[in-house]
């Protein structure tokens, strides 16, 4: 799925303009494709440890970020919330992307409701339809669980109803008996019925949660005649043909799985109009256009729109003055997997119907392989899994590995692969989506095109556009964490040019980064780029300029998105369906397990803290680590070196030739008098005292000065760009506790500014090992998480370890991720 192949393939012209309509075509055409280059529509999905969590667990997330078909280079900020029903927004988590995609948790409170949404965008995305932002119910499974009336439940996903779009599907009214919650809505191909032209009209039928019910009816005239009959095929829906009559009014008879009966009226037909009816025909999407005998002059020459991803693919001109009707198809060569959407305009260019379709080419997976190589579902029984991904790509991949009974399959639930290529980019529910893409079989082809016909997408607002407008950006692109400064108690005359601003940004550990800001011309100071955690404090002073130093306030930003306490709750948040029987007790038995061993591990944990202090010592590195290193340094997965006691250290020329050859991986080469370096393709950033620096500050640094060294494994998130080289951190010597330097810069004002969010390691015990209160009951619910599995061409087997619990007898493992062209993998396997 490789959008160079794609942009460099676009779809020749089947049908070529000509007369009247040509500079009305040229400006649609031209703003579709301005809109795809210069707007990219971003999409997120996310993959979570489960489905269902009890209070007091952790939320652990992995999300993944795509633009058009491939991971997003726009946004480098990704903004995850919980939010309750009444749009409070309860917790907030800002985090860096690293090769779009990102990673957090959420620590859950003991007081929550029985649902919480999830939700995740970034800044770019809130330029344009807010609809598209990722939402996903989030179930609470020790809490009584409350359902919404049915009223306040959108059927298919109110991402659609209520919706001002002129040519999408029109709907009929709800059932007419009052006792049921079951509704059926008619969805007209091409967005109308129109007397006199045969249309294809879908049905969907569904429950008070908005999931599928079955039913079969008869379509009847007022009087009584029945003219056609449906039935629902696939997930409560089916489709139907009809010929509406002049002057005659229809409704549908029918009858739910339960042997209810009911009635729903129609859509009322337009009197003239145009029809458009569609088929896939192997490599062509094929299509059949009919206008009213008596259709006026602007329904007698027409326009054709194809595009994929905001990109015209497709144009052509129809001619209707003589016939009523035209058939065509579009070529789908150079088309990857994804949604095609054409739009029909009338002789003045106002759009009049409008069809999507799905190309499925299924060529959006890439192979990998889980191969279990030690399995055992035994109390705290080792387990091993080979990650296989035989590719030269580069891929990025997250695996939850969790109790079977509390990951149980969600309908709610996409995965990566139907949520990026299909759910994703549509208004409505979709009930199982990933059924669409486990086959390009004549019956899947035909229920996905069901999907298409009763599921509203719209991009384009045709009016704005055939105007020449384009969005207003409101949010511009963001680039990490800013440090930006701005002058309040002076006028902006009174602030002269080229005036700069010394700013000391120093950690809770004193780790300490300076930076010279000057002003530019909005009169802010600003250093744009930036990666940093948790709070720091910031110490600031003007550059010579005492009259500023005297009279000015300045405030500090990190320039990220301030998102409101209450926001408008979203249609899209669905009442959730009533909970699985067998998982909300294995959830209340792992809850009232947690609740019954509580008192005694908050008392083993205090006589534990006591026998520790006396009984442990820390070895010569963990003192190291705990004397040099503080923030995103601190531990984490590294190969460190203590130079102080290292004879070898004495007689290297500088640290990277000490260097080489003790780091798997790291690459070092010195000649020429320049040294580079290289780390899984990439180049690994380098910190002097946990400050950023180049090569060259480095490699004349005495090694007899250096005291201790830590080289990451990639990615590292401390560094900017997300450390997809990984990182070098040197420390120089030093004499007195770090502690001394903490307190303040002499002589400097102060402020505080709020980072990332500071990362939670996941614990996974080694029970081959000493495990701390490894006496009481392990009820782990999730066995093991890592977010972030990196692969490429010389790194393309990954071996983990992990232990179970002590009651688990069903293990589920989910792998999921993308590579660098934007293939999708998705792995599921059940351990018992």
């Amino acid at each position: 799925m490789n959008c160079i192949r794609f942009y460099r393939s676009l779809i020749a012209l089947a049908l070529l303009f000509s007369g009247i309509g040509a500079g009305y075509a040229q400006q649609i055409d031209s703003m579709v494709n301005l809109y795809g280059e210069r707007y990219p529509q971003e999409k997120i999905y996310v993959h979570f440890d489960k489905p269902a969590y009890n209070t007091g667990e952790t939320i652990w997330f992995k999300s993944y970020l795509f633009a058009g078909i491939v991971p997003s280079p726009i946004s480098k900020n990704f903004y995850a919330e919980l939010v309750d029903q009444q749009g409070k927004v309860l917790q907030q988590k800002i985090l860096p992307i690293y090769e779009g995609s990102s990673a957090g948790s959420f620590d859950l409170p003991a007081n929550l409701p029985p649902t919480i949404i999830f939700r995740a965008y970034t800044t770019w995305m809130l330029n344009f339809d807010t609809s598209f932002l990722f939402s996903k119910t989030i179930r609470i499974l020790n809490k009584t669980v409350a359902v919404a009336p049915a009223a306040t439940t959108p059927q298919s996903g109110a991402k659609q109803t209520g919706a001002k779009q002129p040519a999408t599907a029109s709907q009929g009214g709800a059932s007419s008996n009052p006792s049921s919650a079951v509704t059926l809505r008619f969805f007209p191909e091409g967005g109308d019925l129109v007397t006199g032209l045969e249309s294809v009209v879908a049905v969907k039928v569904t429950d008070e949660f908005g999931l599928p019910v079955s039913a079969e009816g008869a379509i009847k005239e007022a009087a009584g005649a029945t003219v056609a009959t449906f039935g629902t095929v696939h997930d409560g829906m089916g489709r139907f043909t009809i010929e509406p009559q002049a002057g005659k009014t229809y409704y549908a008879e029918w009858t739910d799985e339960k042997k209810q009966t009911h009635k729903t009226p129609l859509p009322v037909a337009k009197q003239t109009g145009v029809v458009i009816q569609c088929a896939p025909t192997g490599s062509r999407q094929a299509f059949i256009i009919r206008r009213s005998q008596d259709a006026p002059e602007d329904l007698k020459t027409l326009y054709l729109l194809g595009y994929f991803n905001s990109q015209v693919v497709y144009k052509a001109r129809l001619n209707l003055q003589q016939n009523f009707m035209v058939s065509g198809s579009i070529p789908l060569e150079g088309i990857p997997t994804g949604m095609l959407q054409m739009t029909l305009f009338d002789a003045n260019w106002k759009p009049i119907a409008e069809r999507i379709n799905f190309v499925n080419k299924e060529d959006y997976f890439f192979t990998t392989r889980v191969v279990p190589i030690a399995k055992s579902t035994e109390r705290r029984a080792k387990n091993s899994l080979v990650i296989d991904v035989p590719d030269t790509l580069k891929s990025n991949l997250s695996i939850a590995i969790t109790d079977a009974g509390l990951s149980k399959a969600d309908p709610d639930a996409d995965n990566i692969v139907s949520h990026l290529l299909l759910s994703g980019d549509l208004r409505g529910y979709i009930h199982n989506p990933y059924y669409y893409l486990t086959g390009n079989d004549d019956t899947v082809r035909s229920h996905l095109d069901l999907v298409m016909l009763t599921n509203g997408w719209r991009r384009f607002k045709w009016d704005e556009l055939e105007a020449g407008k384009l969005p207003v950006i409101k949010f511009p692109r963001e680039n990490y964490l800013s440090l930006s400064a701005t002058l309040t108690g002076v006028l902006p005359n009174q602030v002269p040019k080229n005036t700069q601003i010394n700013v000391f940004l120093q950690a809770k550990d004193s780790s300490r980064q300076l930076f010279f800001l000057s002003i530019d011309s909005s009169g802010k100071f600003q250093q744009d780029g930036l990666v940093f955690f948790d709070t720091v404090s910031v110490f600031y002073q003007f550059n010579n300029n005492k009259y500023l130093a005297n009279k000015s306030v300045v405030n500090f930003t990190n320039g990220t998105h301030k998102s409101p306490t209450l926001i408008k709750p979203d249609s899209a948040w669905r009442v959730p369906m009533p909970i699985d029987t067998s998982l909300l007790s294995r959830g209340k038995y792992f809850a009232s397990e947690a609740d019954r061993l509580r008192p005694e591990l908050e008392k083993k944990i205090k006589t534990l803290e006591t026998v520790t202090v006396k009984a442990k010592t820390k070895t010569k590195i963990q003192q190291m680590d705990e004397r040099y290193t503080s923030g995103l340094f601190s531990g984490g997965d590294a190969t460190t070196f203590d130079l102080t006691d290292d004879v070898a250290a004495l007689g290297a020329m500088n640290i990277f030739t000490y260097l080489q050859g003790r780091v798997a991986g790291l690459q070092i080469q010195a000649g020429g008098g320049q040294t580079s370096l290289q780390w899984r393709g990439a180049t690994p950033s380098l910190f002097l005292n946990e400050m950023p620096v180049d090569v060259t500050a480095i490699e004349n640094i005495p090694v007899t000065d250096i005291a201790y060294v830590k080289a990451f494994r990639p990615p590292f998130f401390g560094a900017v760009g997300g450390g997809a080289g990984g990182a070098i951190a040197i420390y120089t010597k030093k004499g007195g506790d770090v502690s001394s330097n903490t307190s303040n810069i002499g002589g400097l004002d102060k402020s505080r500014l709020s980072g990332y969010a500071v990362p939670k390691e996941f614990y996974s015990p080694d029970y081959s090992k000493e495990v701390t209160n490894a006496d009481l009951p392990d009820i782990r619910t999730t066995l093991y998480w890592q977010p972030y599995i990196l692969t490429d061409k010389s790194n393309h087997k990954i071996t983990l370890t992990f232990y179970n619990n002590d009651v688990s007898k069903r293990i589920r493992i989910i792998l999921e991720g993308m590579n660098e062209e934007g293939q999708l993998t998705r792995v599921e396997k059940i351990i018992e």
